[in-house]
């Protein structure tokens, strides 16, 4: 299921194009898409957090497209940025990033007050507000969790945009009230090693393990250099203050 491929890249990467007139654009979302209400089947898989080894692997493009996928089949999404050092979720929905989780956490803001509507089908989203220092603290916040828990009751799927793993430790305390990890590997760009160990540090946590999209994929890339060991190849697998800055 690779996402979006690497020569396409100027294209694709950092908008949406999921497009509800044109099935054979959306494919390979339509593909993540299913596993997605596959894995929720039950109802005990709504809240997902997504995560990568490394910066710049494409979560926010991947998250914000996959919620459009969904929005499209009639279920009510929501996509929340608690990336707090480089927040995109606004950029995707061309909305402001004004008044969004900080403010909910340490200002009582009401939920209705944080929610942002977009200009897709059945897609809200929260964006990360004000700038936060200590996100730790906010993460761990019983206003947090109850954001969540609110979150869950109002919508069929509830995609937490996260920092990634190996370079903030957020992940930590967004496992505790997810249900699992998407987890995102670019091509080309993530070492082996660097995989492994943001795997280690997730399991390490309790974090659910729910699957994996490999993003960036340059099929015409020499099959020498792909095959080299150094890249992790992709397999699904099924299973505080503020400021304004």
């Amino acid at each position: 299921m690779p996402l979006y491929k690497k020569n396409s890249k100027l294209d694709n990467f950092g908008r949406i194009y999921v497009d509800e007139k044109d099935s054979e654009k959306n494919e390979d979302y339509n593909r993540l898409k299913d596993n997605v209400l596959y894995m929720n089947v039950d109802g005990n898989t709504k809240v997902i957090q997504i995560e990568s080894a490394l910066m710049s692997e494409g979560k926010t493009t991947v998250v914000c497209n996959l919620a459009v996928s969904l929005g499209l089949t009639n279920k009510k999404v929501i996509v929340v940025d608690i990336d707090f050092r480089r927040p995109k979720v606004h950029r995707m929905f061309s909305v402001s990033k004004d008044v969004g989780v900080a403010e909910y956490v340490l200002e009582d803001k009401k939920l209705d007050e944080v929610i942002k509507t977009t200009e897709y089908k059945n897609v809200d989203i929260i964006t990360r507000g004000a700038k936060v220092y200590n996100s730790s603290l906010l993460l761990v916040s019983d206003k947090f969790k109850k954001l969540i828990a609110d979150l869950r009751e109002k919508y069929d799927f509830v995609f937490l945009d996260c920092a990634p793993v190996l370079q903030i430790s957020d992940y930590i305390h967004v496992s505790k009230v997810s249900d699992g990890v998407l987890f995102l590997v670019a091509y080309g760009i993530t070492t082996k090693t660097q995989v492994f160990e943001a795997v280690k540090q997730l399991k390490q946590n309790n974090a659910n393990i729910l699957g994996t999209v490999f993003t960036m994929y340059d099929n015409k890339s020499d099959k020498a250099s792909y095959n080299k060991e150094n890249y992790y190849k992709y397999r699904y697998i099924e299973q505080p203050t503020i400021d304004e800055e």
